[in-house]
């Protein structure tokens, strides 16, 4: 089951990566991804943009592989992003765009092999510039949470408008 071996791969390199008495430093941002998240497949489940699918076995459906990308895989990424973070921002800017460009080819890869598909106006194209603005987001949460909590509401609303569903 590639759930488990994604797990697996994450487990490891949480061990490998994470200073786990910083952990709490990186905790309000995680809560912050978590709650983003959950917005979504809440706004957008019965019309979501793009979705896991389960390719190993039929009850593995969106909702429990988002669950444990959501509160297993993301966090241990946040956490190994935020806390390997350089201080330089021309090292900042390159470090940013390879956790971009890496998560991006993930989700091309997974899309490619039927793990992820999209929907309702959506592609693997558009990943570019919502990884790009959740990584930013992340960033900013972590630094200046209340300013990102401000920006937030315009970037779902504009969201929301770009990618209108029925709300009913």
């Amino acid at each position: 089951m590639y759930l488990l071996l994604v797990m697996a791969v994450w487990t490891l390199f949480s061990y490998k990566f994470i200073n786990w008495t910083r952990v709490k430093e990186q905790y309000p941002t995680v809560l912050f991804f978590i709650v983003i998240n959950m917005t979504y497949n809440a706004i957008y489940s019965e019309h979501l943009l793009w979705a896991f699918r389960g390719i190993t076995a039929d009850w593995l459906n969106h909702t429990i592989i988002n669950l444990f990308f959501t509160f297993y895989i993301c966090p241990a990424t946040l956490i190994i992003f935020l806390q390997r973070l350089p201080d330089r921002n021309y090292a900042k800017a390159s470090y940013i765009i390879i956790w971009i460009v890496f998560y991006t080819i993930l989700e091309a890869l997974f899309a490619h092999k039927g793990m992820f598909v999209y929907g309702d106006g959506w592609n693997s194209w558009q990943n570019i510039w919502l990884n790009t603005l959740l990584f930013l987001a992340i960033l900013i949460h972590y630094r200046r949470p209340a300013a990102a909590l401000i920006l937030a509401v315009p970037a779902a609303v504009l969201f929301y408008i770009l990618f209108p569903v029925p709300l009913s």
